[in-house]
């Protein structure tokens, strides 16, 4: 993410959620001119509508204050700078680049947003961690599955 600019970066969150520019700016309360401004860097998106942007991807408002906020630090009194963050910053961009991938766009297309965390991150692990994962889900599965027809069952009494 080091190389993205601000405008990049929103219009790929946006294309990877598969929103339209209308839908976000109607969630900030603003024209799609507006937002679309955003998007070419005519406008720099105030911080209510950042801190907005970060909730809408779920994402942490650091990632787009990053973007825009110039840093200067004296060294002498913050000899370390703070990293925190940043794994989940790259894990971020390489599930932003996977889905606007051009192979992968079509497929992803139709998916939700936490159905292609889900396939993403699934597609990362080697096929002992995805068999796993697998087996995990259907006991998961029929454990709520068996909670629902207990309590049913307690009902119908």
């Amino acid at each position: 993410m080091a190389n993205k600019t601000l405008e990049q970066y929103l219009k790929e969150l946006r294309k990877s959620c598969n929103y339209s520019q209308e839908f976000v700016a109607s969630h900030l309360n603003i024209t799609r001119q507006t937002y679309s401004h955003y998007e070419t860097g005519r406008i720099t998106p105030p911080i209510n509508s950042l801190y907005n942007l970060a909730k809408l991807y779920g994402i942490h408002v650091e990632n787009f204050l990053e973007l825009v906020v110039t840093y200067n630090i004296n060294m002498d009194f913050a000899p370390h700078q703070h990293t925190g963050g940043t794994d989940v910053n790259d894990d971020l961009t390489q599930f932003i680049d996977f889905v606007n991938a051009p192979e992968n766009n079509k497929k992803f297309k139709n998916l939700s947003r936490k159905e292609r965390q889900l396939l993403f991150y699934f597609l990362l692990l080697d096929s002992r961690d995805q068999d796993d994962l697998l087996t995990f889900m259907k006991v998961k599965y029929q454990n709520r599955k068996d909670e629902k027809e207990i309590l049913h069952e307690k009902t119908v009494k």
